[in-house]
């Protein structure tokens, strides 16, 4: 009788050359990723885009220059008196920028999609109805069923236009309304900080410098917690100054460069009222806020991110 060869998984060769195989392969990957190649760019949220409705695109250009145009009428009162002037203003800030973020922003895991300017209403009814479950458009996709549960006719479509519109309406009112608490209770004590680290009064001044800070965190935190929420990963991009521009971003990034520049003529020994402290810094600030809103959306400079060079690569390039 002839006697068989031994199989393969008998004598354990395949499972070797499995075993080395899935080595290699892992070997490979390890050193393509340890290689000097560049790290891989981790996936972050899209520029934001102003909503499509016709009431948004014109009140989001007359916003910020508003916003400028009350600062500069009232810049005699805040000479004459920085901290009432300054108190009695937060309020009318306040709800410019809730106002501002209703009309104009999409809120944070709202139904927008902020990579295209608008979407066609047969691509979203599709996408719907294909699927409704991995969609973030919330409440919508229920209602024409319950339309159509329900008695019918004319009164049963003005309740649910209407139940529509009020819907939409708190879905953007309480996430303003969260965004503005949340600025009062945790940006405007950091910013109160960062101003004292960066030369304000530290024994002095408290008043000035708080109402200062609740200034600059309406102008710049309230849109920015009303877009991202709490996303960790979009926080840390505006704390690394690495956020695609767009109006919101604009803002924030504009109001600290304009407060910054704005503390130049303080020391001047110019003798003028004007520069007590923080009445420039805070005009630089609202000067600083309109103008980075507006270019923020220009095609110029939308969607651009600020790259900073590293030191290391900036020696290489010299050696050379």
């Amino acid at each position: 009788m002839v006697s068989s060869p031994p199989s393969p998984t008998a004598t354990g060769a395949m499972p070797a050359i499995h075993g080395n195989n899935s080595n290699s392969s892992h070997s490979s990957s390890s050193s393509s990723n340890s290689g000097g190649g560049p790290p891989p760019i981790l996936k972050s949220s899209p520029p934001v885009r102003i909503l499509p409705s016709q009431l948004a695109r014109i009140y989001s250009l007359a916003h910020p220059a508003a916003v400028l145009l009350g600062f500069a009428v009232r810049f005699p009162q805040l000479v004459n008196d920085p901290v009432s002037e300054m108190l009695n203003a937060l309020p009318l800030l306040a709800a410019s920028q809730v106002v501002f973020a209703i009309i104009c922003l999409p809120p944070a895991g709202g139904s927008f999609d902020n990579n295209t300017p608008g979407s066609s209403s047969g691509a979203t009814s599709s996408s719907t109805s294909s699927s409704s479950s991995s969609s973030n458009i919330i409440l919508r996709p229920g209602r024409p069923a319950r339309r159509k549960g329900g008695s019918g006719g004319s009164g049963g479509a003005g309740a649910g236009v209407g139940g529509g519109v009020l819907g939409g309406l708190g879905g953007k009112v309480i996430p303003s309304l969260l965004a503005l608490i949340l600025t009062t209770l945790l940006a405007t004590p950091v910013l109160a900080i960062l101003l004292v680290l960066f030369g304000a009064p530290f024994t002095t001044h408290h008043a000035q410098t708080a109402l200062c800070a609740a200034h600059m965190a309406l102008l710049t935190a309230v849109p920015l917690v009303y877009v991202h929420g709490v996303d960790g990963a979009v926080w840390k991009e505006v704390w690394g100054a690495g956020r695609p521009a767009d109006a919101v971003w604009g803002a924030a990034l504009g109001t600290c460069v304009g407060a910054w520049l704005g503390a130049v003529p303080i020391p001047l020994d110019w003798d003028r009222p004007w520069q007590a402290f923080p009445i420039t810094i805070l005009a630089g600030a609202y000067l600083g806020f309109a103008t980075g809103t507006l270019l923020g959306r220009t095609k110029w400079v939308y969607g651009k991110r600020l790259r900073f060079t590293e030191e290391g690569e900036l020696t290489d390039k010299k050696m050379e």
